[in-house]
C-alpha cells in the first residue's frame, strides 16, 4: 500500500515537472527550424540578463570617472582663463579709473561715487598686470612712427629754402632736419648734448708715436708740443700741434697727412682775410711782406725757428682779442655766399680732424664693385656749384655721398639743404661725424650754413631719397664705377624729378646726339638734355689725370612738342 502509494505520488511529481517544461518551452515559430536548438533550461537565460545589467553598470561607472578626470585636467587651463580675465578687468577698471576727471566723479551719485571709491582702493592694491611682450619685429616697425610727422616736412623745408639764409632760417632749418629719422646719427633721439670739436692735438693725438717735433728748438728754450690759437667766436679757442708727421715730406705734401703747422697758418689767412671786419687789423696780419704777422708766420716755419713761430701766434691772439673788445669780428662778405677759399678750408680741417687719422679704413671695399670708393675733391666741388647754378633756396642731394665732403662743402659754401646718402657703413660713420665737427667748427667761426643731412642705406630703396627726388634741384651721382643695370635704375628714379632738376654725374645718363623716336618715347632718356664740361688734374682722388663729367637737365618740352606733333599729346 505504501509502495503503491509512493510510485504513484512520484508518477505524479514526474508528470507535474514534464507539464512545467512543456509550458515554459516556447512556441514555434512557422518560420523556425525543425532542426534549430533550443534552450528550455529556465537558468541558462537567467544569467545573460544579469550579466547585460552588469555591464551596463559597469560601463557607466567608468563614463562617470572618465569624465570627472576630464573636468580635473581642464579645470586649471578654466581657472587660469579667469584669472587672467579678471586681471584684464582689473587693469582696464585701474586704467578708467586713473584717467576720470575730477568734474565726471563730481557729477556721479552717490552710491556710484561711493562704489568708484571702493574700485580704486581695490585696484590699488592689486598687484600690477604684466603687460604682454612686444615682439621684435613689431617693436622695429614702431621706431620710425617720427617719419608720419615727417612726411609735411618737405613743403616746410622748401618755404625754408625760400629765404635768404640768416641765423633764423638757419636755426629753423636745422630743427626740421633733426626730426627727420637718419639711421647714420647714433647719438640718442631727442639729446641735445653738444658735439665737442676736435682739436688739431685731438687729431695728432690719435697715432703721436707717427709724429715728432717740427721746429728746432735752441739750448735753454721750452720744447712746446702745442700752442692756443685764438678764433672769432667769443672766448674760443682751439689748441693746435707743433709737431709733424715722421714720414712727411716737404716736397710733396699728401692729403691724408696732417700738418698742424700749415693748418694754423691758413686759418690765420682765412681770418683776416674774411671774418673781421677791420682793415687795420687786416693790414696788421697780411700787411706787407716783411712785417706782416702772415710773413713771420711763414718765415718762422721755413726756417724751423719755434720762438720766433710762437711769438708770432701769441701778437695775433693779441689782435684779435682787441677786435673783439671792438666789436669788428663778423664776415665781409655777403652771408649768403661764402668764399669757396674759406668753405674749402673748414671742410678740409674737418676731414684731417675725423678722416685723415684713420683713413686706410675707407679703403676696405670690394674692387671693380658698385662700391667702390672715391672723392670728388674741394675745386670740381666749386666747378659743380657753379655749373649748376647752386644758391641758398636749392635742394641738394649726393647719391653716394661717401664721407660726406661734397653735401658739407655745398651747405657752406651756398648755404642750401644739402643731404646725402651712402650705403657702406664705414664711409657713412665718417659722413655722421664728419657732419657733426663741421656744425660746430661753422659756430667757432660765426658762420651760417644749410642744414646738413646724411643717411646709411642703399638709394634705390631708402624712403627718405624717395621722399627728397620730387624736391631736388640739383642731384650728384658719382657713378664713374657704376654698372649698367645701377644706371638704368637710377634712370628710372630720375622720373619723378621735377621739371628743370639738373643731374651731375661723372658718365652719362643720355648720349648728346639722343634723338626722340616713336620707339624710344616713354624712356627716360627721352626727357633728359645732356651737357659736356672737362675737368683736369686734381680733381678726384682715383687719378691724377683729368677727365670729363656731364650735367643733365630734366627737359621735357622737346617730348612734348613731338607728342603735339603727332596728336598723341
Amino acid at each position: 500500500m505504501d509502495l503503491f502509494f509512493g510510485a504513484s505520488t512520484n508518477a505524479s511529481r514526474e508528470q507535474q515537472s514534464a507539464k512545467v517544461r512543456v509550458e515554459e518551452r516556447p512556441a514555434k515559430t512557422p518560420n523556425a527550424s525543425v532542426n534549430a536548438p533550443t534552450d528550455t533550461s529556465p537558468t541558462r537565460r537567467a544569467r545573460p540578463q544579469q550579466g547585460d545589467q552588469t555591464h551596463k553598470e559597469d560601463r557607466r561607472r567608468s563614463q562617470q570617472k572618465d569624465q570627472s578626470h576630464s573636468e580635473e585636467r581642464r579645470r586649471p587651463q578654466h581657472d587660469d582663463r579667469k584669472r587672467r580675465r579678471r586681471l584684464d578687468e582689473h587693469r582696464d577698471e585701474r586704467h578708467t579709473l586713473k584717467k576720470l576727471p575730477t568734474s565726471e566723479s563730481s557729477r556721479l551719485s552717490p552710491r556710484n561715487s561711493d562704489l568708484v571709491n571702493a574700485n580704486r582702493e581695490r585696484v590699488g592694491s592689486l598687484p600690477p598686470s604684466p603687460r604682454p611682450r612686444k615682439s621684435p619685429v613689431r617693436a622695429e616697425r614702431k621706431k620710425p612712427a617720427s617719419s608720419v610727422a615727417v612726411s609735411s616736412l618737405g613743403q616746410e623745408i622748401e618755404r625754408c629754402a625760400s629765404v635768404p639764409v640768416q641765423a633764423s632760417n638757419v636755426r629753423r632749418q636745422k630743427a626740421l632736419v633733426s626730426a627727420m629719422p637718419s639711421p647714420v646719427d647714433d647719438r640718442e633721439a631727442g639729446s641735445d648734448e653738444p658735439v665737442a670739436v676736435v682739436s688739431s692735438v685731438d687729431a695728432v693725438r690719435q697715432s703721436e708715436s707717427q709724429y715728432e717735433d717740427y721746429f728746432r728748438w735752441q739750448d735753454g728754450e721750452d720744447r712746446l708740443q702745442t700752442i692756443e690759437l685764438h678764433l672769432p667766436a667769443s672766448g674760443a679757442t682751439e689748441s693746435y700741434s707743433l709737431l709733424m708727421p715722421k714720414s712727411f715730406d716737404r716736397e710733396s705734401e699728401s692729403r691724408d697727412e696732417y700738418l698742424p703747422v700749415n693748418d694754423l697758418i691758413s686759418t690765420v689767412r682765412a681770418i683776416a682775410l674774411y671774418l673781421v671786419d677791420s682793415s687795420d687789423f687786416r693790414h696788421k696780419v697780411c700787411g706787407d711782406k716783411e712785417n706782416g704777422i702772415l710773413r713771420q708766420l711763414e718765415r718762422a716755419r721755413n726756417r724751423l725757428n719755434g720762438r720766433d713761430f710762437v711769438g708770432a701766434v701769441h701778437e695775433f691772439n693779441r689782435l684779435l682779442d682787441l677786435e673783439r673788445v671792438s666789436s669788428n669780428i663778423g664776415p665781409v662778405f655777403d652771408k649768403s655766399h661764402i668764399p669757396s677759399d674759406l668753405a674749402i678750408h673748414i671742410v678740409e680741417q674737418t676731414y684731417n680732424r675725423v678722416v685723415a687719422p684713420t683713413v686706410n679704413m675707407l679703403r676696405q671695399y670690394k674692387a671693380f664693385s658698385n662700391n667702390v670708393y672715391g672723392e670728388i675733391l674741394p675745386t670740381l666741388v666749386s666747378e659743380f656749384i657753379e655749373r649748376a647754378g647752386i644758391s641758398h633756396d636749392t635742394t641738394f642731394i649726393d647719391l653716394g655721398c661717401g664721407i660726406g665732403n661734397v653735401v658739407l662743402q655745398v651747405a657752406a659754401q651756398t648755404g642750401c639743404f644739402s643731404c646725402g646718402i651712402e650705403i657702406m657703413k664705414v664711409p657713412a660713420r665718417f659722413a655722421r661725424r664728419q657732419a657733426q665737427e663741421f656744425e660746430q667748427r661753422m659756430r667757432l667761426y660765426k658762420l651760417n650754413h644749410g642744414a646738413v643731412q646724411v643717411w646709411q642705406g642703399d638709394f634705390c630703396e631708402s624712403t627718405d631719397v624717395q621722399r627728397m627726388l620730387p624736391r631736388a634741384d640739383v642731384v650728384l651721382v658719382n657713378n664713374y664705377a657704376f654698372d649698367s643695370a645701377l644706371n638704368q635704375t637710377l634712370l628710372q628714379m630720375f622720373l619723378d624729378l621735377k621739371e628743370g632738376t639738373k643731374i651731375i654725374s661723372l658718365k652719362p645718363f643720355v648720349t648728346p646726339d639722343h634723338k626722340i623716336s616713336a620707339r624710344n618715347i616713354y624712356s627716360p632718356e627721352s626727357i633728359l638734355t645732356v651737357r659736356r664740361y672737362q675737368y683736369w688734374s686734381q680733381c678726384v682722388s682715383w687719378t691724377d689725370s683729368g677727365g670729363e663729367y656731364f650735367v643733365q637737365t630734366v627737359d621735357r618740352s622737346r617730348l612734348n612738342e613731338f607728342l603735339a606733333q603727332r596728336g598723341m599729346l
